[in-house]
């Protein structure tokens, strides 16, 4: 019997840089999906769920996803040294209904920042380890261009769905 994994990428990417971060990861959790869904040597199969912060979903729908999540990568931009303010709010909604039941849940980032990622950074580590999930994957924190990072976000995003197979 094939069993379900699915990974949840949670991202708020409003500029083209941004997105171009998240369809990095995005490509990246994807193609390792459709290579294990395609072989026989595996007995499960992998759904991929994108998700923005402020997409209408209830706060319970969406603490549900995140749980139900087998996985997850959240990914932000850093605003004013701090991570955006559509993933705090994601955060915020979910914590009370979430928090007790993402224990252990691999999980990673990607924080893409203009000038500085320090404040954003440390936030990310604050929340999720508020949520005890289980940095699975190096998150990928950096400033600038794209383009030098895109190995370490592909990286990231495989390693993510390799923890969800467990």
């Amino acid at each position: 019997m094939t069993s379900t994994r699915t990974i949840l990428v949670i991202h708020h990417s409003p500029t083209p840089t941004a997105r171009d971060v998240a369809d990095t990861v995005l490509t990246a959790v994807r193609e390792a999906a459709e290579t294990i869904n395609a072989s026989s040597d595996f007995d499960v199969h992998v759904d991929v769920v994108e998700r923005t912060p402020l997409e209408g979903k209830t706060e319970k729908e969406l603490a549900e996803e995140l749980v139900a999540a087998d996985a997850v990568i959240f990914g932000t931009t850093a605003n004013f040294g701090y991570i955006s303010g559509a993933l705090k709010h994601y955060f915020d909604v979910v914590f009370v209904q979430a928090h007790e039941r993402t224990e252990g849940k691999p999980a990673s980032w990607w924080i893409r920042g203009g000038y500085d990622t320090t404040g954003a950074a440390k936030a990310m580590r604050t929340l999720t380890t508020g949520f005890s999930v289980d940095v699975a994957a190096e998150p990928v924190e950096f400033c600038g261009e794209v383009d030098p990072h895109r190995e370490a976000l592909t990286e990231m995003a495989q390693t993510i769905v390799g923890a969800a197979l467990g």
